[in-house]
């Protein structure tokens, strides 16, 4: 196969396409930059020689031969360790906040409803997504660390302050807002440095993140767990903050950027909030869709497990109760870094869709029908926790798939908002469903499962869809084998059975360039056959 160096253009030019001649390493540098720079290399850039991609995908580069994306090393673990120590005590508050709240609703906050004292942890989740857009879309512009910075301050005042609240409108203001705030300025930087670091382990340097999450969320609820009982409310609260700022402080040591150069040359112009070609993009939407719905189911376990234990076996104690909640964070741990490596190799979108499916399995079916004792409970627990918060880990090296590294931040911010809707609606929407049905728990766990498979059917269709469409175009270096090549041909109308090269399939649809794990063309039509097989059965 002859190599042929991309076509220089430029943004308006929006016809150039790469030849079919393109190499797999030229077709990557039209997506990828991997230069190392730091925030305060940013000032020394010169314009930009060439510009070798349109859409979204557009990264200006310097010097083509010069663009070899270099692996992190032992220098981009340590970030990746960096990362995860913050996402501990920050994102990881998710999964804690089930444990608070079944506190509150015993002693501190007694009569309160479930509905109500869930809206804390639902105002934190929807402050931290939505902020997200905005402050990815900063952090592109200025840099990562001031923001990661200004993120951990908030998060340490705001559980610093809550050890002296009393009420539910100041527990609102400050494990409510004050942590959402600052989860949100910092959520899109730590989720997008590690696709800075790494492409070929992508997916477990993400899923490293994010399970540091999870831990964050599993060790602190036994620990605080047995300090409410001991120390009470205000020991224990002002104990944890100051365990949590130390963890951030050490996070933040380890951290170090690397940015596209394209976002290293266009600090002083006008930042665009949106770009408007991703909504043009049927992929955009699928996913963008599929995490709206997805994120409606997720939580409701963490929130309502310690409250549905209580209530099934009255007599648990209070340390058996909130067990559930560390054992789903534990296993969530295990679960985010597995995917990643699945993901790795069956391709993100793959390990995505299933994921998804399996927790509104789990919940649908396994904890309404058989988790009617503390065993079932558990074995529920376990497999929730390693299949229903890792679709999270997944979002990020999807949208590496799609748009490259290029403006990584903002692209993470943009789908961020999709989780808006469920963070701030799903777990109080959950406890109405609970309360107006007579404490029916059928009734709560079918409507978690189900609306998570919403998503999923969003997901598959998002993909037929793309599939047809991109095998209609003229694709160049695709690579399928004998059978699948017959299957999309007849799919797109295809008559070119060319030679074909794994492990990656590079196309151009429109102005976007798409990599494309070699499955995900082929097994999302096998993967929609079981998933329609299984709602038939059901």
């Amino acid at each position: 196969m002859t190599h042929s160096t991309p076509p220089t253009t430029n943004l308006a030019d929006t016809n150039v396409m790469p030849s079919a001649a393109t190499s797999e390493k030229d077709v990557e540098q039209l997506t990828l930059r991997g230069d190392q720079y730091d925030d305060s290399t940013k000032e020394k850039i010169e314009e930009p020689a060439n510009i070798q991609a349109i859409g979204p995908t557009a990264c200006p580069i310097g010097q083509v031969g010069d663009d070899e994306f270099v692996e992190g090393g032992f220098e981009g673990w340590k970030v990746i360790l960096g990362c995860a120590l913050i996402a501990a005590p920050t994102v990881g508050w998710n999964l804690l906040w089930g444990v608070f709240q079944a506190y509150h609703s015993k002693f501190l906050l007694k009569g309160t409803p479930d509905a109500t004292l869930s809206a804390v942890g639902s105002v934190q989740n929807a402050l931290m997504t939505s902020l997200a857009f905005v402050t990815g879309k900063l952090g592109d512009r200025y840099g990562y660390k001031r923001f990661i910075a200004s993120g951990c301050i908030i998060v340490f005042l705001g559980q610093f302050c809550a050890s002296w609240c009393h009420e539910f409108w100041s527990i609102f203001l400050t494990q409510g807002v004050m942590q959402g705030a600052g989860c949100g300025l910092l959520l899109p930087m730590i989720f997008a440095i590690p696709s800075q670091w790494f492409r070929r382990h992508r997916g477990v340097a993400t899923g490293i993140v994010i399970a540091g999450s999870s831990l964050g969320g599993a060790v602190p609820s036994l620990i605080v767990q047995a300090m409410l009982g001991r120390l009470g409310f205000h020991k224990t609260l002002l104990i944890y903050s100051f365990v949590q700022g130390v963890t951030m402080l050490a996070g933040f040591s380890l951290i170090k950027t690397r940015f596209p150069a394209s976002q290293l040359q266009n600090k002083n112009r006008k930042i665009a909030w949106v770009d408007k070609q991703y909504f043009k993009d049927p992929s955009f939407w699928s996913f963008w869709a599929a995490l709206l719905f997805a994120v409606f189911g997720y939580m409701t376990p963490f929130v309502y497990i310690s409250v549905y234990a209580r209530e099934k076996i009255p007599q648990i104690s209070d340390q058996l109760a909130s067990l559930p909640i560390s054992v789903m964070a534990f296993a969530s741990a295990i679960g985010r870094t597995t995917v990643g490596l699945t993901g790795d190799r069956i391709g993100f979108v793959n390990a995505f869709i299933i994921v998804i499916f399996i927790s509104s399995f789990c919940q649908a079916v396994l904890w309404n029908v058989a988790a009617d004792s503390y065993a079932g409970i558990m074995v529920f627990s376990v497999l929730f926790g390693m299949t229903g918060p890792c679709f999270i880990s997944l979002v990020t090296p999807v949208a590496v798939t799609l748009y490259g590294t290029h403006n990584l931040a903002t692209l993470t911010g943009l789908l961020n908002i999709s989780n808006m809707p469920g963070s701030l609606t799903g777990p109080p929407l959950g406890g109405v469903i609970l309360e107006n049905s007579g404490r029916n728990w059928h009734a709560l766990t079918a409507y978690s499962g189900v609306i998570q498979f919403v998503g999923v059917l969003c997901m598959l269709y998002g993909m037929v869809i793309s599939s047809m469409f991109i095998w209609s175009i003229d694709p160049f270096t695709s690579s399928v084998q004998a059978g699948a090549t017959t299957l999309c041909q007849d799919i797109a109308g295809a008559n070119d059975s060319a030679s074909r090269q794994w492990p990656y399939e590079y196309m151009i649809v429109g102005n976007h360039s798409y990599a494309i794990s070699q499955y995900e063309n082929i097994r999302v039509y096998l993967v929609l056959s079981f998933f329609l097989g299984f709602v038939v059965h059901v």
